[in-house]
């Protein structure tokens, strides 16, 4: 499955260096003007229609993973779903994080700026790694009403997923696979479409702050938060075709993922 480019703003906002100016130089020039404004709350919208493709891919790869007992990978496209529409988030919101490349040197400078006139680019101090700094300002943005207050092993949930990732893929002393972590193992695959049913309809929260469920819970519930809040579909952007494209892949393992694919719906 081929993912969408989300850096239609980053890239906007590189092409306003002058050649041959160092970036840092011009960035701490630059106040934002009406037109850049118009521009970018475009280019934004159509980022996160993009972080949220994306999103659903991964989600979808999840899955697959999950079926075919690859539970490192499982945990990885997991946190990733969570990731994505955490920078959709922030793109909805007027938040763009971007990188520009250090003149002569190896490594990026990570700026952040509203998209608003008269804002100007900051450079993030002391940057955490993107994906950190992604984190904070989702939570700072506004979760979801579900995501508020919510802990899963006492932690906030998107630095749990993050967490989680970090372990399986970095620090565990050997892959878990074919066997699931714990954090998988009462998840088995062919009830992953009821499952899903039962997430999507969870009033309380029961299943998200349920480590044996929460890998899998929240990025759905994610999920189906971003796709409420915006039309996937944009020409130029995320067609029909993309969207047919997502729907024929909502199927793991000879079952129909039907509380995902009639997410996908459009009238």
């Amino acid at each position: 499955m081929t993912g969408k480019p989300g850096n239609n703003a980053a890239a906007y906002l590189r092409s306003r260096i002058p050649s041959g100016t160092d970036p840092k130089t011009f960035f701490a020039g630059y106040s934002m003007n009406a037109r850049d404004e118009v521009a970018l709350r475009m280019a934004a919208r159509n980022d996160a229609r993009s972080y949220v493709y994306n999103a659903t891919i991964s989600f979808i790869g999840g899955l697959v993973c999950l079926h075919s007992q690859r539970a490192a990978w499982a945990v990885t496209k997991m946190y990733y779903t969570a990731f994505y529409i955490g920078r959709a988030a922030l793109c909805r919101s007027h938040l763009v994080i971007f990188h520009v490349p250090k003149p002569n040197a190896t490594g990026n400078t990570q700026y952040e700026i509203q998209v608003s006139a008269g804002q100007q680019a900051a450079i993030v101090a002391k940057p955490p790694s993107t994906h950190k700094l992604v984190a904070r300002r989702f939570q700072e943005s506004g979760y979801p009403v579900f995501m508020r207050g919510l802990q899963v092993d006492g932690d906030d949930p998107i630095i749990w997923l993050m967490d989680q990732r970090e372990f399986w893929q970095y620090r565990a002393g050997r892959f878990s696979d074919p066997e699931l972590p714990d954090v998988l193992d009462k998840i088995e695959s062919k009830k992953v479409p009821r499952l899903l049913a039962q997430y999507a309809a969870d009033p309380s929260g029961l299943y998200l702050a349920d480590r044996s469920h929460a890998l899998i819970a929240i990025p759905f519930r994610l999920l189906i938060w971003a796709l409420s809040q915006d039309a996937l579909l944009s020409p130029g952007v995320i067609e029909e075709e993309d969207v047919k494209y997502l729907r024929r892949h909502c199927r793991v393992g000879g079952q129909q993922l039907g509380a995902l694919e009639l997410l996908l719906r459009w009238p």
